[in-house]
């Protein structure tokens, strides 16, 4: 569909929530604990819209659950009786709000693993009944390198919305029919845009990526044959000695997407749960085979693992590197492991 740019005023935004709330359930940063947090909310003014960088735990989780009752059942005389929850999903409406251009870019990487690779049902549900409002950068954060993952500053597709910051207003790219739909029964609140607004988000785009740019990192988007040929050296040793295995960069990132599954049964034995659970490739427990054998038992492989993992294996498997350059893995990481540093070092 062609483009379509309109503006809309920061009171009438929170107006345009207030609306979408009698239909669906909202979900937007909040402020919390010194940070912010995408969650449900219950009034527009509990979003903060103006918050730098990112939020801690990226809003994957209202697609992908920390952890979910894939089916509840229960044990009957004449047979299992199963309650599977994909069906309350069907009925959910949900409007996501202020998700950055990286997160958007995770979800397009979850979107060719969970809807293509595999068709993951609770994921396509979840996904399918979402509206997605993105919200550029106006300034980058500390750890962001989303330039060099092609992943930001500006994106093209996977946003119903995408709104740029202009001080009293925000511009908005219409990026989908649902989201025109959206501007379409809400004629009173937007306004055509013009060419100054075009303008003011230019630079306002263009100055985020410079400061990005000013890292010097390499392509991320193109390391893949240097990786290959850097997969026995001798830097792995020293990263899997600091690693702490603690998985802190695999609950954070906005793509990793390892899960197990359990079922948790009453002390009764005549009902239970199916459980999802997401899980980390650090944890040495996670190549675990029946027998006991664990396949990466060194700390040295399961730090190359994920990083790898980002790199290669997923241009193997979905065509696609699998990082997008939010920087969370770097924040989080008690043993100050910065997937940066790695790329330049293994450059020497």
């Amino acid at each position: 569909m062609e483009r379509e740019f309109l503006t809309i005023a920061k009171e009438s935004l929170n107006e345009l929530v207030d609306r979408l709330m009698e239909t669906h359930q909202v979900i937007a940063p909040v402020p919390r604990n010194d940070g912010v947090v995408f969650d449900v909310i219950s009034s527009p003014k509990e979003m903060d819209l103006e918050y730098r960088g990112h939020t801690l735990l990226p809003p994957k989780r209202f697609f992908f659950p920390e952890k979910e009752i894939l089916f509840v059942y229960k044990v009957k005389a004449d047979g299992v009786e199963i309650h599977d929850k994909l069906e309350e999903l069907k009925s959910l409406r949900q409007v996501i709000i202020g998700i950055r251009p990286c997160d958007i870019t995770g979800l397009l990487v979850l979107d060719k693993i969970f809807t293509k690779m595999f068709k993951d049902p609770y994921y396509i549900a979840r996904r399918k009944n979402t509206l997605v409002i993105g919200l550029t950068c106006n300034e980058p954060a500390e750890y962001c390198f989303c330039v060099f993952t092609n992943s930001g500053p500006l994106l093209k597709e996977g946003f119903d919305l995408l709104l740029t910051d202009l001080g009293d207003r925000y511009l908005v790219e219409v990026g989908t029919e649902k989201g025109s739909n959206v501007v379409r029964f809400n004629p009173d609140i937007f306004s055509k845009a013009g060419e100054r607004d075009l303008r003011e988000r230019e630079e306002i785009i263009r100055e985020v990526a410079e400061r990005i740019k000013a890292q010097k990192l390499p392509d991320f988007t193109s390391l893949y044959d240097f990786m290959r040929r850097n997969f026995n050296s001798k830097i792995w040793e020293k990263y899997g000695r600091k690693c702490l295995a603690c998985g802190k960069c695999n609950f954070t990132c906005p793509t990793c997407h390892c899960f197990d599954v359990f079922d948790d049964p009453d002390l009764s034995l005549k009902s239970g749960k199916r459980i999802r659970v997401w899980d980390s490739c650090h944890f040495i427990s996670f190549t675990r085979v029946a027998s006991g054998e664990i396949f990466r038992r060194e700390r040295t492989s399961r730090v190359k693992q994920r990083i790898y993992h980002k790199l290669c294996y997923s241009v193997d498997e979905i065509g696609i590197i699998s990082c997008v350059g939010c920087g969370r893995c770097i924040d989080v990481c008690s043993a100050g492991i910065d997937v940066r540093e790695v790329v330049r070092e293994l450059e020497g």
